[in-house]
């Protein structure tokens, strides 16, 4: 409404005027303070999620680090066992030329008796010349 208007009305339209923008004000400072109560419990609403979600990236970090000492111990581990398998690879290697020289001293060890048997047998026969 223009100012023109306004004065061409009544003291009891001005008075109806009045109360209902008076109204509508009231509804409007209800509304404002409803929205204001929904927006503050949003708001701690939003507090205890960020909160949690705090906690949440802490755990995670913690859990990383947990991870990635897994990780390096796995790693350790794989080199652990690939030594081992290393060592035992020139175990079993020796292992066979152990049993070949085993093989080989038993042949020593077969000549050599057979020269001592041989040695004995002569030192009979000597034995038995000179009784005679």
């Amino acid at each position: 409404m223009t100012e023109k208007e306004l004065h061409k009305l009544r003291k009891q339209d001005l008075l109806q005027l009045l109360l209902a923008q008076g109204r509508e004000a009231a509804e409007l400072q209800e509304q404002i303070t409803k929205l204001s109560a929904s927006l503050e419990e949003t708001e701690a609403g939003n507090e205890r999620l960020k909160a949690k979600l705090d906690e949440k990236d802490e755990l995670i970090e913690k859990l990383k680090s947990r991870l990635d000492e897994k990780d390096a111990r796995i790693t350790k581990m794989r080199e652990i066992m690939k030594t081992w398998r290393a060592n035992r690879q020139i175990e079993l290697e020796e292992a066979g030329s152990i049993a070949e020289a085993a093989l080989r001293l038993n042949k020593v060890f077969e000549a050599a008796q057979k020269a001592a048997d041989q040695y004995i047998y002569n030192l009979k026969q000597r034995c038995e010349k000179k009784d005679e």
